[in-house]
């Protein structure tokens, strides 16, 4: 279904435009099956690794519809940049949840109803049904989503951080914000007081009537103890890098369209392309999640891809690399691969450079408290683009 180049992926954003308006906004939220996309632009893979950076998708989106027509999926589209920038500014969050998780993985490991839960045997029609699509097409219907994680916690009562995990191993979109955090929001603990039931009648009339729900599901939250947030940290605005170095640009698979904007920060002399391979075999990331990641990367480096923190310090050494210079890894998995790059590459003698795209940058600080308060700065955006 997804293929993992920039032609797929314009040919996909081509497709769906026509539908980016008043159609998007009145029939995103049904999901009409595997085949049938229906209404939504199922771009999220491709977004999430920026071989379609959210700029240019909403950039093109509005080429050919209105602001106000188009507000729903250009919202959608900051959605995402919501929750990376209010994890970045409360890091915090996710080590809680790598830590609770460490602990639930060992805890349910031979658990009989999370056994069923991943293997589709719950007996409830629509979550078995869900469970087979995304192990198999390695995709789901976000509404669905919605329904599927609200059944896990609060109907089979399984920890909402084992149902983020199996999601961010096998959706093909998944990053470390958005997935983790709308778990948390399903749960009731993202924002206080609100949390997200399924209903036998939300999931009929959303999945067009192809479930016809008969089992008894949750009537009211199941309560989670769960300490305060921690206040937002103050944003760290990119650096400006010196000049003089000869650097070499780190890409991973966080965003690889690094390499059409680096050269608003510095000149690079040589690139390099990171995948951890053995981190997604740790974790036991499906086969076709890692595969696309990967191809990703393979596409647009002319030589191999590096694999460990220790691989990239050889790089920068081999080619007589003063420094390296990414895209600032996101709070998650990526930035936690790469905590030591810094101290090894001190150690090396050599420099360490981390840079924003605009659009994070003019948009991550005000993700401080809710998305409302959030969306006041989309048109800040959506003027530098041009629209």
């Amino acid at each position: 279904m997804y293929i993992p180049n920039p032609v797929a992926a314009r040919n996909a954003l081509d497709k769906f435009i026509p539908k980016a308006g008043q159609q998007y906004a009145e029939k995103k939220d049904f999901d009409l099956g595997i085949e049938d996309e229906g209404s939504v632009s199922r771009l999220s893979p491709w977004i999430r690794n920026r071989s379609l950076p959210e700029w240019n998708v909403v950039k093109e989106v509005l080429k050919k519809h209105s602001g106000e027509s188009a507000s729903k999926f250009v919202n959608e589209v900051c959605w995402r940049t919501y929750w990376k920038g209010w994890l970045e500014l409360r890091p915090e969050i996710w080590n809680r949840y790598t830590r609770d998780l460490e602990i639930l993985i060992q805890k349910f490991d031979q658990d009989a109803g999370y056994r069923r839960a991943v293997e589709g045997r719950t007996g409830i029609d629509c979550f078995d049904f869900w469970s087979g699509e995304i192990v198999e097409k390695n995709y789901l219907h976000n509404h669905s989503r919605m329904s599927f994680a609200s059944i896990w916690i609060h109907t089979l009562k399984l920890p909402w951080q084992l149902g983020a995990d199996w999601f961010y191993r096998n959706l093909l979109d998944s990053d470390p914000a958005s997935n983790t955090l709308s778990w948390r929001w399903i749960a009731g603990i993202q924002i206080k007081g609100e949390s997200y039931l399924a209903t036998s009648e939300k999931i009929r009339k959303y999945s067009n009537r192809r479930f016809i729900v008969d089992a008894d599901l949750a009537d009211k939250p199941v309560p989670i103890d769960e300490p305060p947030h921690p206040k937002p940290l103050k944003f760290e605005p990119t650096q400006s890098i010196p000049k003089g170095l000869k650097l070499g640009l780190l890409v991973t698979d966080e965003d690889v369209s690094v390499v059409d904007w680096i050269s608003d920060f510095t000149d690079v002399a040589e690139t390099a392309y990171y995948f951890p391979e053995e981190a997604y075999q740790n974790i036991e990331s499906a086969h076709a999640v890692s595969a696309f990641r990967r191809s990703a990367l393979q596409i647009r480096a002319n030589n191999e891809l590096l694999s460990t923190p220790n691989e990239i310090i050889e790089w920068a050494d081999r080619d007589a690399l003063d420094g390296i210079v990414m895209a600032r890894p996101n709070v998650g998995s990526t930035a936690d691969e790469l905590r030591l790059l810094p101290e090894l590459l001190s150690q090396s003698g050599k420099s360490y450079h981390t840079v924003r795209h605009w659009w994070d940058e003019t948009l991550y600080p005000h993700a401080t408290h809710g998305f409302p308060r959030f969306s006041n700065s989309i048109p800040k955006v959506l003027l530098k683009l041009g629209t």
